[in-house]
């Protein structure tokens, strides 16, 4: 059958049995109904962007699956008189981690505590995160930096990482610059 769609100036014909024909030969099955092209693999409701582990209900009393944002904590620092101008704060996670966002802390006590802190390396296990061998100022990881956000390798539970920083001056006397570092990050599991 023939049909003519149109306002006189630009009739156009259809031929109706083979416009149907053409819709439902489409991919997927086809029809008129966008759903109905939808790969046969998921049910019309189901968005397949969304990870299963978004939409999965919590049982009560059974830990929850899946990524969480957690601190983790290092040892804390104390540049002094008799400590050099190079040390490390370490630590080692308990389940896997990444680390997302490092966050240093100064607490400077005497005249004399006035020395530049810099991040010489990060490393997780023996691999340095830092793109080069220059150092970075503590201050880009302070509590109030604004997108210092960062994307460092993945660590087993066996591996240590590290925050390697100097200071361009050694307090005298019993003057003193402590550190406390923390970094948050990914972890798996409950």
């Amino acid at each position: 059958m023939t049909v003519r769609i149109g306002n006189g100036l630009g009739d156009v014909d259809y031929e109706v049995g083979a416009f149907y024909d053409e819709l439902a030969a489409a991919p997927y099955g086809g029809g008129f109904f966008p759903m109905a092209r939808m790969p046969p693999s998921y049910p019309p409701y189901a968005n397949p962007g969304i990870p299963s582990r978004r939409i999965m209900p919590t049982i009560p009393g059974a830990p929850a699956l899946g990524a969480k944002l957690q601190p983790l904590g290092f040892t804390t620092v104390t540049f002094g008189a008799a400590t050099g101008t190079a040390l490390a704060a370490t630590t080692r996670p308990q389940k896997p981690f990444k680390g997302r966002r490092l966050v240093v802390d100064i607490a400077r006590t005497g005249t004399t505590a006035t020395g530049l802190i810099t991040v010489t390396s990060i490393t997780v296990g023996v691999n340095n995160q830092l793109v080069s061998t220059g150092a970075v100022g503590a201050g880009a990881f302070a509590a109030t930096a604004f997108d210092c956000n960062v994307s460092l390798s993945a660590c087993s539970s066996a591996l240590d990482i590290a925050v390697n920083y100097a200071i361009s001056a050694a307090p005298t006397m019993t003057d003193v610059v402590n550190i406390a570092t923390t970094l948050f990050g990914e972890t798996v599991g409950s």
